[in-house]
């Protein structure tokens, strides 16, 4: 597990400007609440994981929010093509819930939809913050999904 020590910084500036990049694709019709985060399930620490390995994340961490009893709707966090794409969850949450969930699955940055507005945030650094989209309507694609994610590291790829 990661500490809080290590996720209290700046997010690298390259890094930030992808994840200011991202678009979601529900698995599901999705009903945005006035308040809520998305949250990626898989590669914490920004860690490209094998695809064995984010599906254990993601089933552990779908059982914590069951178990919670915190609803939760699934969709693919990632560029507009979905090529690189991880499965994040949509919880309905106040902010410092949201400041919460992500340091427990050690995510070094999520997103926040605050009246259909969508933020990024540090998930260790609070000052580190950035609207996204005025309407998060804007940051949703429908598109095939590729065969192929760049989200998923490969025997090929390190």
């Amino acid at each position: 597990m990661q500490s809080k020590a290590n996720l209290s910084r700046k997010i690298d500036p390259n890094l930030w400007q992808l994840y200011l990049e991202v678009y979601f694709q529900p698995l599901q019709p999705l009903r945005f609440a006035t308040h809520g985060m998305i949250l990626s399930l898989w590669n914490p620490c920004g860690k490209v994981l094998c695809e064995k390995e984010n599906r254990r994340l993601s089933r552990f961490w779908q059982g914590a929010l069951q178990r919670a009893n915190v609803p939760y709707q699934l969709l693919w966090g990632g560029d507009k093509q979905m090529q690189y794409r991880e499965l994040s969850a949509y919880i309905k949450c106040d902010l410092t819930s949201g400041y919460q969930w992500a340091a427990r699955l050690n995510q070094l940055g999520f997103y926040y939809v605050d009246n259909n507005q969508l933020h990024l945030y540090n998930s260790g650094d609070t000052a580190q913050s950035d609207v996204v989209a005025d309407n998060i309507v804007s940051r949703l694609c429908f598109v095939e999904l590729p065969k192929n994610n760049l989200a998923i590291q490969t025997k090929n790829r390190v």
